[in-house]
């Protein structure tokens, strides 16, 4: 039996991954950081795009406050390469590609004239859930908090700052060695 064709989707049993819709969520234990949703928020030919519910921890995008190399070069992107990739359960450790944080685009969309001139842009689109601010709008540990998102400060702005998203409303600039929270996303793939 493949164990790898199905997994626990809350408020059901197993589920077909093939079934899993958009709003549905999973439950996944990350070793020493607890007990996370995610929820489904895209559903492609590659997988499915999951971005958990809350943050997981809280941490500086770079030790040194300097936003070169964007978020690929960053101690962040080390650490979800090194650390949170093998905090993930066997089962769906197997089944993960591009474990990220997400983009300006994927919680806002690029409507924002001063937000579009501040950070380099993305190309994603905004993701259906997150037209909602209350989606856009994450805890960690039961409080509200900032959190960080991929995208970085042009460098004729600033080398230090990238994007991290507050009250929801609009995504806004914070110094890579401030420590924010951390919402990882992930594609689910067969």
């Amino acid at each position: 039996e493949n164990k790898m064709e199905s997994i626990k989707v809350l408020r059901r049993q197993e589920t077909e991954t093939k079934e899993i819709k958009v709003g549905d969520q999973i439950l996944v234990s990350l070793v020493e950081l607890g007990d996370f949703t995610a929820t489904a928020h895209k559903i492609a030919d590659k997988g499915i795009l999951f971005i958990f519910d809350e943050y997981v921890t809280s941490r500086p995008m770079n030790s040194k406050n300097t936003n070169e190399g964007g978020y690929e070069e960053s101690d962040l992107k080390d650490w979800f390469d090194s650390v949170l990739l093998e905090a993930f359960p066997d089962e769906l450790r197997s089944r993960i590609a591009n474990l990220s944080i997400p983009s300006i685009g994927e919680l806002f969309g690029h409507d924002d004239k001063w937000v579009n001139a501040y950070f380099e842009l993305d190309e994603d689109k905004q993701l259906a859930l997150m037209k909602k601010q209350r989606n856009r709008i994450a805890y960690f540990n039961n409080e509200w908090v900032w959190g960080w998102l991929r995208n970085r400060a042009k460098k004729n702005i600033s080398s230090t700052d990238f994007a991290y998203v507050g009250c929801g409303k609009s995504p806004n600039a914070h110094g890579a060695r401030g420590s924010l929270g951390v919402r990882p996303e992930f594609w689910m793939i067969e």
